[in-house]
């Protein structure tokens, strides 16, 4: 496993000076700052030489959550108009303000994915769950992140044992959900998951209770905080909340200059 100063950051304070982070830069409006916190992100993933690939693969969840917004933000914010796009029957106007408004947006939700993969790449998942107990995160909540992440695994070998017995019997994939035969057998499939699912989850859970299992999360070996722990949390979190700081004095300067 690869290993940095980052990656030996104690996961308690990692998280708290993540989040913390998270929750600072969603509250910001300058475009140069946020630009700003995510260059400050990328040194941290080069501190902890995680693969450049990897990373920027995790960035593509940014699609699917914020990238419609983005688009949609310029042609549904009112505003003074900046350009136009002719689609036939209809014309859409893009404003300055919207333009603006996705921009901030895309660059606070580029700044949260990359502090969130930064965590992730560097903590163990055990590591994870452990510190949100220490931190006395509600147990029920990290009970349901430990069996939805484990049960991913569970589901995906079952489909894997699914799939197999399938071309053992010559049904070959890949074909149109359009097609009569590939649609009953896709609606077979997910039909004989959910059952093979749901009758695995109550014999793991009857297997739990018998080795004492009280729906409780077991008690955790805390250890101290290291000075070099406490100072690069605390790096992370006064630069977050200077760039902060910087923002709402820039407000207050153009405020007094009005």
């Amino acid at each position: 496993m690869e290993t940095s100063i980052i990656h030996n950051l104690d996961a308690r304070v990692k998280v708290v000076a993540i989040c913390s982070f998270v929750a600072l830069t969603s509250t910001m409006n300058s475009i140069p700052l946020l630009a700003t916190a995510v260059l400050f992100l990328l040194f941290l993933v080069g501190i902890a030489r995680i693969p450049a690939g990897s990373f920027f693969k995790r960035l593509l969840w940014i699609i699917p959550f914020g990238g419609m917004l983005v688009v949609l933000f310029p042609f549904i914010t009112p505003g003074v108009p900046a350009f136009e796009i002719k689609t036939g029957l209809f014309t859409l106007t893009a404003s300055e303000d919207g333009i603006n408004r996705a921009a901030v947006l895309f660059c606070r939700v580029l700044a949260a994915v990359s502090a969130l993969s930064l965590l992730t790449s560097t903590t163990g998942f055990s590591a994870l769950t452990a510190a949100f107990k220490e931190l006395r995160a509600p147990s029920l909540l990290v009970s349901l992140i430990e069996f939805t992440f484990r049960y991913m695994f569970v589901l995906s070998d079952e489909m894997q044992r699914m799939r197999t017995a399938r071309r053992a019997r010559c049904f070959e994939g890949g074909g149109s959900l359009f097609n009569r035969h590939v649609f009953k057998t896709t609606g077979q499939l997910v039909g004989v998951l959910f059952i093979r699912s749901w009758e695995r989850g109550e014999r793991v859970y009857n297997a739990m209770l018998a080795r004492g299992y009280s729906g409780q999360a077991g008690p955790v070996a805390g250890r101290s905080f290291s000075i070099k722990d406490l100072c690069l949390g605390a790096g992370i979190l006064v630069f977050a909340l200077s760039l902060r700081l910087i923002e709402i004095g820039g407000q207050l300067w153009q405020m007094s200059l009005k």
